[in-house]
């Protein structure tokens, strides 16, 4: 590699950081929306002749359930990494002045602890669906069959939208770099602790939006795909309030149509 692929720091270039956190998204989508192609091939619950009736499921075994926490800690690694984005490129400019310990580990080590907190709250939907399943209550795409719980879930992350600490979160994370530069730590991890608590911010904003792919089903490509698609646009457009309120309108609306058909 010439040298002419470093910066004076000795860092890589932020663009290269970027498509590198790129790919990895569009990697997870990749595989996500793959998933929701041969879920389609599925019956669904709305099809003639469908019947919700019969044996209860198997529980799930060890190896199936490895699978399930895969298949979460990917999707909210590939909804929720351009939340950090922002982050890890601030992180990887103050690294650059020397400014933090451990300056060429720094950005990893938060990219890292955002990762980390992700797979914990993959773990805690894990163990949801592992409930779920074992209780009947999924169909064969992975969606709760019970219309009410989707509308639940919908009103809920609605109402969310609506509310002062989602759009303190959301603040937040379209502009970490004061927090970043104000609440550093001064141990050798400082990094790892500083990428959990900032993932940790991005699962207020998101957290409840991150839960109707459990509802819808993961299998679902245009669940998923409003998901990341309000996510960004919450992140990125200018009028990101704007977006919020209107977006928590239509879900309080869908919802309560579920809720009361």
């Amino acid at each position: 590699m010439s040298a002419s692929t470093f910066d004076e720091g000795g860092h890589p270039p932020l663009a290269l950081a970027l498509a590198w956190l790129a790919l990895l998204a569009c990697v997870c989508w990749a595989w996500f929306v793959f998933q929701g192609v041969q879920a389609s091939f599925l019956p669904s619950p709305s099809e003639p002749g469908y019947v919700v009736t019969g044996p209860a499921p198997a529980p799930l075994r060890a190896g199936q359930l490895a699978l399930v926490f895969i298949m979460w800690t990917g999707l909210y690694v590939a909804l929720l990494l351009p939340a950090a984005a922002t982050a890890v490129a601030g992180v990887r400019q103050i690294a650059g002045r020397d400014a933090l310990p451990w300056p060429r580990l720094a950005p990893g080590l938060f990219a890292l602890g955002c990762l980390l907190a992700w797979t914990g709250f993959a773990a805690l939907v894990t163990l949801a669906h592992w409930t779920l399943h074992d209780a009947g209550m999924l169909d064969e795409t992975l969606a709760v069959r019970h219309p009410a719980a989707t509308g639940l879930v919908l009103v809920a992350a609605g109402v969310w939208q609506w509310m002062p600490g989602k759009h303190a979160c959301l603040q937040y994370c379209r502009a970490p770099f004061p927090s970043l530069l104000s609440g550093w730590g001064t141990g050798p991890l400082a990094a790892l602790w500083q990428g959990a608590d900032h993932a940790r911010s991005c699962l207020g904003c998101y957290g409840l939006l991150a839960l109707l792919p459990l509802a819808g089903g993961p299998g679902n490509p245009g669940m998923v795909a409003a998901v990341g698609v309000l996510l960004l646009a919450e992140l990125r457009l200018r009028d990101s309030a704007l977006v919020a309120w209107a977006a928590g309108l239509g879900m309080v609306a869908w919802g309560s149509r579920l809720l009361f058909p």
